[in-house]
């Protein structure tokens, strides 16, 4: 039982720290590519440089608060299907604007700011996969059972023997605590991680948009 119970935490431990460090490198990928296609609005038409950027400040807005008082997973649902509808408005508002743009910029809109956008929408469509992505339910079930079955042998144990020692027992309990704490942390880093720490990049490219 123990050993199992080892092996499912290890494996749920495994999984969740992939999935962190995936929601990571696609929250970093979402800044810079939202910086570079606000940067490069910059060869737009005077009026599509000021839409677009209004519309980039709103998509950045949104992706903040994605995670913000969700509890349940209709709630994260309704956030990213807003948000997948401003992106949508957003494609066709680039379509639009980047064959408006100026003659001396054209080349540049078309060779820089096209690729860019292009990135934008699929690190973001990316992102918006990631969040609905979770482990089974019946993974951490099965992880409770055996951590519940193996106390539950500990103490049957301790009772026949007669053994009471509550040093162990809490050091026991303490632990495997931590490790679940850790573990879910990583998997609802949203839930458990300072807003400001898990959102740094995104807060740091929304800074240099005002």
């Amino acid at each position: 039982i123990f050993g199992l119970s080892a092996l499912v935490l290890g494996f749920t431990f495994s999984g969740a720290n992939d999935h962190f460090d995936k929601r990571i490198s696609l929250i970093r990928a979402q800044a810079d590519a939202i910086a570079q296609v606000y940067q490069s609005s910059k060869y737009l038409s005077t009026a599509d440089q000021i839409t677009v950027r209004n519309s980039l400040k709103e998509i950045l807005a949104d992706r903040l608060s994605i995670y913000q008082d969700v509890h349940t997973f209709v709630v994260l649902n309704a956030n990213v299907a807003r948000l997948g509808n401003k992106l949508n408005d957003f494609n066709e508002l680039m379509m639009l604007s980047i064959p408006r743009a100026p003659i001396n910029n054209k080349e540049l809109t078309d060779k820089i700011l096209r690729p860019q956008t292009d990135h934008l929408m699929e690190v973001m469509r990316d992102g918006m996969l990631n969040a609905r992505h979770h482990p089974p339910a019946i993974l951490e079930r099965f992880l409770f059972t055996l951590l519940t079955i193996g106390a539950l042998l500990s103490g049957y144990a301790m009772a026949v023997k007669n053994e009471e020692d509550w040093f162990l027992t809490f050091i026991y309990l303490a632990l495997m605590g931590f490790a679940l704490y850790v573990i879910f942390a990583l998997e609802f880093p949203n839930e458990l991680f300072p807003y400001e720490a898990f959102n740094s990049d995104l807060l740091r490219t929304q800074a240099l948009m005002q």
